[in-house]
């Protein structure tokens, strides 16, 4: 778990041999630091701020987007939610712990929207994890083989990283912390025991990682089966916005899908420059449904045959959902149309319907119902009144 003084200190490394001050300033959350966000802390109990943020009200509007959840799904909710009190009690124990539940749920929802496409989970970039609630969910998926995360702000990439040192363990590793250098004269004295070190060809494998925003040239060497990015695109200065969609476009596999959850406020983009930006970076919508409160005739009259077949033209959708792919990927010419990207466009994708396709049936559990599901759990794991 990486410390303050550390992030700050590889942060303050980084600024000293870049090459002009326009690289750093189009990487700060300005957005943020105009509400009055902790962009900055100086302890890691502040984090404690952050637990169920961002996403606050929206878990009965994920509900109906998905028309309910699993048994299944329910479990993984309630199983997500007992982690995160446990990280809490943990590594805040200045705090009585909450229940994240509307920030939970949407990492929920982002999970089913990447395991419908990409059902073998693979390798997926995400970038701006906000609570980092994303781990919480594959962390414990047997398939994973590289979760790599971006974060640009500072607050924020604290939390991810005590979360990801939590749920991960050993398979984690921060690009924010380099390694020390290593006092070679300790090997050659006499009246000190030379230390044994390991090899690092012989440790476990590492399946998640964390990048600051100054190491953003490292994932260029990466390849991923999913690129996420959420509630953050259209908060992105016009030239972060630029180096990202590069960095996805060249990181993307071939048949890489491109998940956006909510595009974010509208800071430094609207949604239709934000389009433009799509449409020249070549990624094609696949689907785009947005978050209306209320179908126009007008929109009705626009959607795709595959969009409604799907029942999508009667499910309100709870943030902008938008998937995208790649000139390298099938579906690309087809959908890559500057008039695609509107409400009610999608592609005969039979991933699409899994997104909301559940075994069995659903139903829509109050706060009071999964607040006491979380205690159950919770007390099951009791043990002796001596040890509380």
């Amino acid at each position: 778990m990486i410390e303050i003084q550390d992030y700050r200190a590889s942060e303050r490394a980084a600024r000293s041999v870049m090459p002009t001050w326009w690289l750093a300033a189009s990487h700060q959350v300005d957005i943020f630091a105009q509400i009055g966000f902790p962009v900055r802390i100086e302890s890691t109990h502040e984090v404690g701020q952050l637990i169920d943020t961002m996403q606050e009200n929206r878990y009965a509007r994920f509900l109906q987007e998905f028309g309910g959840v699993s048994d299944d799904e329910l479990r993984l909710l309630v199983n997500a939610l007992v982690q995160s009190v446990l990280f809490q009690r943990a590594h805040l124990p200045r705090r009585q712990p909450l229940v994240p539940l509307s920030t939970m749920t949407s990492a929920l929802a982002l999970y089913k929207k990447i395991a419908a496409v990409r059902p073998t989970i693979g390798s997926i970039l995400e970038v701006g994890p906000g609570c980092g609630y994303l781990s919480h969910f594959l962390a414990a998926h047997p398939l994973l083989d590289d979760y790599s995360q971006v974060e640009a702000c500072e607050s924020f990439y604290i939390l991810q990283s005590m979360i990801n040192s939590h749920l991960f363990g050993h398979r984690f590793r921060d690009f924010a912390i380099g390694p020390a250098p290593q006092d070679q004269t300790l090997r050659t004295r006499k009246d000190v025991e030379p230390p044994m070190l390991i090899e690092e060809s012989v440790l476990p494998r590492h399946t998640c990682f964390h990048f600051p925003w100054w190491t953003l040239g490292a994932l260029l060497e990466r390849k991923y089966d999913v690129v996420t990015s959420n509630a953050n695109l259209s908060e992105f200065s016009q030239p972060a916005l630029r180096d990202y969609l590069t960095i996805f476009s060249r990181a993307m596999k071939d048949d890489a899908i491109f998940v956006v959850q909510c595009t974010g406020f509208p800071g430094h983009s609207t949604l239709d420059q934000l389009f433009d930006a799509f449409h020249e970076f070549k990624l094609a919508p696949v689907l785009c449904a947005l978050a209306h409160e209320v179908v126009t005739p007008a929109m009705a009259s626009g959607m795709t045959a595959a969009f409604a077949s799907l029942g999508f033209d009667r499910r309100e959708f709870a943030l902008n959902t938008i998937l995208l792919v790649k000139e390298t990927h099938p579906l690309f010419h087809g959908a890559w149309d500057r008039r695609n990207y509107r409400h009610g466009f999608a592609v005969a994708f039979e991933p699409l319907a899994a997104m909301y396709r559940t075994d069995g049936p659903t139903r829509r559990p109050a706060r009071e119902e999964v607040l006491a599901l979380v205690q159950a759990e919770l007390g099951k794991l009791d043990g002796p009144a001596a040890t509380r």
